[in-house]
């Protein structure tokens, strides 16, 4: 993912404040060495937060090239904004042995000490990606990130998870409900004329008797593609669909935020690729592919120069192996990936 904007000038350091990058110009492409740089500097003030002189030193880094604030601000924003990496970064502090207290002398820790320091604080965030997730909390059936799952249900619905999907189920007396917490499944439901199956995701209710269909959940849209027979699809007691409903090869999409509604045609092998485990692009940006590809990676996934990001790419890339396609994508516009750890991806130009 590419994370942009920047962050105005804070105070001096203080012994609890990670010095902030300056306010900088447009991004430039960045060298590998200033990444590992950038990485270095936030895994050391991750492991000795309270260390002045280590803040000062930083801030001295920071000043030192327009390239070292740009590429530690988006290593930053990305460490601290990505929902699979942030939540328990306080509980998963680099073991005792690689922190260095201000009082310590002799050499900073090498570059490999702070990068195991910082796996075995990114194994536990693994860990936690993918089991406790709040949203799986309240699921009946779920999947980890990178996880494919198929669940067959007491009525014989069949229900295929994509990666990081949560369900909650209701089959008490006459109902047939799910909620999609959040993710992609596909249901092929078994057909009930006296117990209509209703799918709720977000805002947004689907009803159907039985059909099979796609429903997909991100954190600012809902999208229904129907691939064989009829769904209603309801938010809010308002229908959004025509008095016929979806029918097979109908798509519809509801933007959260605005509450717009766009209905499209599915685009056959496209849409329906991620259940054999591809990702199937035509004419997408760099940035949209990775931004797919990150969502099976368990760690992240960074875009290091935003030109580079909006190069256009088509292909079939493989969803289970997420850090290959990545290479295939940046190779693919001359680009390279670099792994920062085993947990953090690097694309940008060559």
């Amino acid at each position: 993912m590419y994370i942009g904007g920047h962050h105005p000038q804070s105070p001096a350091p203080g012994p609890h404040t990670r010095p902030r990058p300056p306010m900088t110009g447009t991004p430039h492409p960045i060298d590998d060495a200033i990444w590992n740089a950038a990485f270095d500097w936030l895994m050391r003030t991750e492991a000795n937060p309270d260390d002045p002189a280590l803040a000062a030193a930083l801030r001295t880094w920071l000043e030192a090239d327009t390239a070292h604030a740009q590429a530690f601000e988006q290593i930053c924003r990305t460490w601290q904004t990505a929902p699979h990496l942030q939540p328990t970064l306080a509980d998963h502090r680099p073991p005792a042995s690689f922190r260095r207290s201000p009082a310590r002398s002799g050499p900073r820790p090498s570059r490999r000490q702070v990068l195991a320091g910082a796996g075995a604080m990114a194994a536990g965030l693994a860990l936690y990606a993918g089991t406790g997730a709040p949203r799986r909390l309240f699921a009946d059936i779920s999947t980890a990130t990178g996880e494919f799952r198929t669940v067959t249900l007491e009525d014989g619905t069949h229900v295929h998870m994509d990666t990081a999907t949560a369900i909650s189920l209701d089959f008490t007396g006459p109902n047939r409900r799910a909620a999609l917490l959040g993710g992609r499944a596909y249901f092929d439901i078994t057909r009930d004329a006296a117990r209509p199956f209703a799918v709720t995701a977000g805002p947004a209710e689907v009803t159907v008797i039985g059909t099979r269909f796609d429903l997909r959940l991100d954190d600012d849209s809902v999208s229904v593609a129907v691939e064989h027979g009829r769904v209603a699809v309801g938010m809010a007691g308002r229908r959004l669909t025509p008095a016929d409903g979806l029918v097979g090869g109908d798509s519809l999409r509801i933007d959260l935020t605005t509450r717009a509604v766009r209905r499209a045609d599915i685009v056959p092998g496209t849409d329906t690729a991620w259940r054999d485990g591809r990702l199937e692009v035509e004419d997408w940006s760099i940035s949209q592919v990775l931004a797919e590809l990150d969502r099976y990676h368990r760690g992240v996934i960074l875009l290091g120069d935003a030109a580079f990001g909006r190069h256009r790419v088509s292909g079939s890339f493989d969803l289970t192996r997420p850090d290959q396609a990545a290479r295939s994508v940046a190779r693919s516009q001359g680009g390279r990936v670099r792994a920062l750890s085993p947990w953090v991806l690097l694309v940008s130009p060559a």
